[in-house]
Order: C-alpha cells, then structure tokens, then sequence
C-alpha cells in the first residue's frame, strides 16, 4: 500500500510537470485600458485630387491607465489617409507594463469629425510580444477622439479592449 502511495504521487508529479512544461501554462486574458497620448512627430502632405485631401505620418507616445490603478507606457506611429479630417488610418502600436512584457498590435480604423474634435472607431490586431505576451495573438476594437488639430503636440485619448490568446 505504501508503495502504491509513492506510485501514485510520482504519477501524479510526472503529470503536472509535463503539463507545466509542454501544456498551455498560459491563459488567455483580456485587457482594458486607457491610453492618453501626445503626438511627437506629424508630417502631411496634401494630394491635390480633391480639397482637403492630405495623406499623414504621425508618432505619438504617452500612458495607458488600467482599472486597477497600474499604469503601462505606449507609442504608435500612424498613418492616415483624410479628406477635410475624416477617413481611413492604420497605427503600430507598443505597450509596455511594469514587468517589461510588451505587447505589439496593429489598429486600423476610420476618423470622423464633429466640431473640432475628431472621433476614431478602430478594430485591433494583435501581432505578437514579449514577456507574458510571448506568442500572443488575439483582437480587439478602440474607441476614443484626438480633441486637438493634428499637429505636433496633439493630444488623443481611446479606450481599448484586446483579447490576448496566448
């Protein structure tokens, strides 16, 4: 009977170590944030087709808040395509938490404009990691407005939800 104890618990270590080892370790999450950024970089150029036609390259940096209080750094650099400030863009963008994880995703989406506020819709691609992201794929969707012209120094908040599969 002891020796069928010492069986069993063997078995039973083999099991979660090979499951550690080789099995799914890591769990799928979902993560919801908010991302205040400023622009640090912009370059436009008109396009001459129609008025107000201009094709963009921006970079902006800034935080993304966590509902439990933590906060993450974030960047992206863009890229637009807009008539009188609406229409199409897509942005790499990279966020880092306190960990060092990193995860890597694309946003594309389309602006629209109300007043002098510029709205965004965005749907997410995840692209890949560091850390607990290692691997990672998934989607998601942005929702959020840049309040100033784009320019340097513009400023833009959205609110993001990526599902992570790892």
């Amino acid at each position: 009977m002891n020796m069928n104890r010492r069986s069993m618990l063997t078995l039973s270590t083999a099991a979660l170590l090979f499951l550690g080892v080789f099995g799914n370790a890591r769990a799928d999450e979902t993560l919801k944030f908010r991302a205040t950024m400023h622009s640090t970089f912009v370059q436009s150029q008109e396009v001459g087709d129609v008025d107000g036609h201009v094709l963009g390259v921006a970079r902006f940096s800034g935080l993304a808040s966590f509902p439990d209080g933590t906060v993450g750094t974030s960047y992206f650099v863009g890229a637009s395509d807009y008539i009188k400030g609406a229409g199409t863009f897509s942005v790499y963008q990279n966020l880092t938490l306190n960990d060092g994880s990193v995860l890597w995703f694309k946003n594309a989406g389309t602006a629209t404009v109300e007043g002098t506020t510029t709205l965004f819709k965005e749907t997410v691609t995840v692209l890949g990691g560091k850390g607990r992201f290692e691997g990672a794929k998934g989607d998601g969707t942005v929702t959020g407005a840049r309040l100033t012209p784009l320019a340097v120094g513009a400023d833009l908040y959205y609110d993001i939800v990526i599902n992570v599969k790892k």
